[in-house]
């Protein structure tokens, strides 16, 4: 009898989990912009899970779905498709607030022109598990991988997701409807801030939003800045350290 040589994928061990768990608190206690705390959640997914990237979505006050943290472009590019053209595993799982797995991505299937874009980037698989507190859906944690996973993986990225939704409503899920608006409202506006911080410094240095969200994050982990307060800097050229720094030499 020939043994299988099928992969099986293991379950992170306590130590992994453990860490992302521990790197999410310590991030939002540490007063981090959810802008951040997401990216990082989104490297951690890719880390502990066996899938190649993954992007997080938020419904803003007016209902519209926001692209707030990628672990790498092809994510929010395929994130950004998504919001763009109205169609995507996302937008399935914040209508139903349940997870939604696509494992074929066909031309006939239900969103056809993003299983296009999806292929063309080289993933075979795309998942979304929702962003939901007390059966209210604030957004979407969406994974993108070269081949299907297990469902014990999808378990894990949904408790991942829960945990992201209690960093975004800041550990209460019980809080009124304005005031999760109203943080919703905050988040947007600070994404918005380091998009365009991403583009001075994709102007000035000839470089890739990618590169730039990277030159942001390191500036504000040398000088323990918020990463929005040192986009802002970039933004209204302050002469502040960080942007004067920043807009004078790309960080090695």
């Amino acid at each position: 009898m020939t043994k299988s040589t099928e992969t099986v994928f293991e379950l992170p061990d306590a130590s992994q989990l453990a860490a992302a768990f521990v790197d999410l608190a310590r991030s939002v206690n540490d007063g981090k912009d959810m802008v951040e705390v997401f990216s990082m959640l989104a490297e951690r997914c890719v880390t502990v899970l066996s899938v190649e990237a993954c992007g997080i979505l938020v419904i803003d006050p007016l209902g519209e779905l926001e692209v707030i943290g990628s672990s790498n472009h092809s994510a929010h590019l395929l994130d950004l498709f998504q919001v763009q053209n109205f169609e995507g595993p996302c937008l399935q799982c914040c209508n139903t607030g349940e997870a939604v797995i696509d494992t074929e991505l066909s031309a006939t299937g239900p969103w056809p022109g993003f299983a296009a874009e999806a292929r063309e980037q080289g993933y075979l698989a795309v998942y979304a598990v929702p962003l939901a507190a007390r059966g209210v859906v604030v957004g979407a944690l969406n994974l993108f991988a070269h081949e299907p996973i297990r469902d014990d993986e999808i378990s894990v990225a949904q408790a991942l997701a829960d945990a992201a939704t209690i960093a975004l409503l800041q550990a209460d899920p019980h809080e009124d409807a304005v005031v999760v608006t109203r943080r919703l409202h905050m988040v947007v506006e600070e994404r918005n801030t380091i998009e365009q911080a991403k583009g001075v410094l994709s102007q000035r240095f000839s470089i890739d939003a990618e590169e730039a969200f990277v030159q942001l994050r390191r500036a504000g982990e040398r000088t323990g800045t918020r990463l929005v307060d040192v986009a802002m800097s970039v933004v209204t050229r302050d002469n502040s350290y960080d942007a004067a720094r920043l807009l004078a030499n790309p960080i090695d």
